[in-house]
């Protein structure tokens, strides 16, 4: 952008210079003609400089079976075949998909995929996420067994991604997604985000639990303190969780 203003005064040099060898009534034509130029130009130059700095981003459309519960890191609902409005750069959803299932829609009955995180990078640029079409439960083994989800771009050109399961034991209809997708990120799989903490073991690998030079001079960083109380958090079963809300309210 910053080229353009120069470029314009050399044009515009270009033609003064060429007006003054014209005959004299076709020069007061052109004298004329640049007041209006003046004001015009640089109203242009502004429209493209501002045009160039509209923030870059990435619109997602989900297809027909495909939701999302989870987005960057927060939990924000996003139904099938509606979009998502996405900044530049490293994106991490966490995903299903519901379908009818049956072999007619007389017995058909709904039927939901295992939760999936995906891990892709994008920008500039209008993608789709969809999954194959099924409608039996052996399809819907296979997807859950297979993970052929479908990330495309408005051309049709297909992005490489990382996808894994988010696993939840027991019952499945109540979930704390944002609180699985921050254990899940301390893990080794390919589509997780794993975050360096200081203290902590190396993030390539699954991590047990802080270091003991976490307890020293580190700990004073209370951004370290709340990733490692919540880490421990999230390992503890109910029971566990119980009693420690209880000491923390005794403690008050």
């Amino acid at each position: 952008m910053p080229g353009l203003l120069p470029a314009f005064l050399q044009i515009l040099t270009f033609r003064l210079s060429l007006s003054a060898k014209r005959a004299p009534e076709s020069y007061e034509s052109e004298l004329l003609e640049y007041p209006l130029k003046a004001i015009v130009a640089p109203s242009f130059l502004l429209a493209l400089f501002f045009s160039a700095q509209a923030p870059a981003e990435v619109t997602l459309a989900f297809g027909p079976c495909v939701q999302a519960h989870v987005v960057n890191g927060e939990e924000k609902i996003a139904l099938p075949e509606s979009s998502l409005t996405l900044t530049n750069g490293t994106q991490q959803l966490v995903v299903d998909c519901t379908a009818m299932l049956g072999r007619s829609n007389d017995d058909a009955f709904p039927g939901t995929s295992e939760t999936f995180v995906l891990l892709f990078e994008a920008a500039d640029t209008k993608l789709t996420l969809s999954a194959p079409r099924i409608q039996t439960r052996q399809q819907m083994k296979a997807f859950n067994r297979q993970r052929n989800f479908r990330l495309t771009s408005a051309a049709g050109t297909s992005l490489d991604y990382h996808v894994d399961v988010l696993e939840k034991e027991g019952f499945q209809v109540f979930r704390d997604y944002p609180g699985e997708l921050e254990t899940f990120n301390r893990t080794s799989s390919p589509a997780a985000i794993r975050m360096q903490l200081p203290g902590l073991a190396d993030a390539d690998t699954v991590t047990t639990g802080p270091s003991p030079k976490a307890f020293g001079q580190g700990a004073q960083d209370q951004e370290t303190v709340r990733q490692m109380l919540r880490y421990w958090y999230w390992q503890a079963d109910k029971q566990t969780r119980k009693e420690w809300k209880n000491w923390i309210q005794s403690s008050n």
